[in-house]
């Protein structure tokens, strides 16, 4: 069984870009940060920052949608359990769900990538003059 997360000492504010998800009513942002990645790692045993494989994206298992799912509930949710977050997604709204997760996945890379390339060990990349 896996552990409730709440680590406040790695818990970094949530940033933009967000990916609302309604579910019965209750609107939920997903976000990728980095801490999100570690833990969507955790859960689904593989490193995910390579990049998911294209059969992970056109037809996922129902664990790692749930998985994922959790990992970007994190950075605004940070007291949600695995279950919880686990009992959001049901065999009606999978696809709407992986569709957000997704979205969600792909603008944390693409924030991820930008800052990469603006600082590297708190330094500048680029030439200011």
């Amino acid at each position: 069984m896996l552990p409730h997360y709440k680590d406040d000492m790695t818990h970094q504010k949530p940033v933009a870009p967000t990916t609302p998800l309604v579910i019965d009513g209750t609107t939920y942002n997903l976000i990728f940060d980095f801490e999100s990645v570690a833990r969507a790692e955790e859960l689904t045993d593989r490193p995910l920052l390579t990049g998911l494989r294209q059969r992970d994206i056109t037809t996922p298992t129902v664990a790692l949608v749930r998985a994922m799912l959790f990992a970007s509930l994190l950075p605004h949710q940070p007291d949600i359990a695995y279950a919880t977050a686990k009992s959001l997604v049901n065999r009606k709204n999978l696809g709407t769900v992986w569709a957000a997760v997704l979205t969600a996945w792909t603008q944390g890379l693409a924030e991820a990538d930008a800052a990469d390339e603006e600082e590297v060990d708190g330094n500048p990349t680029t030439d200011p003059s």
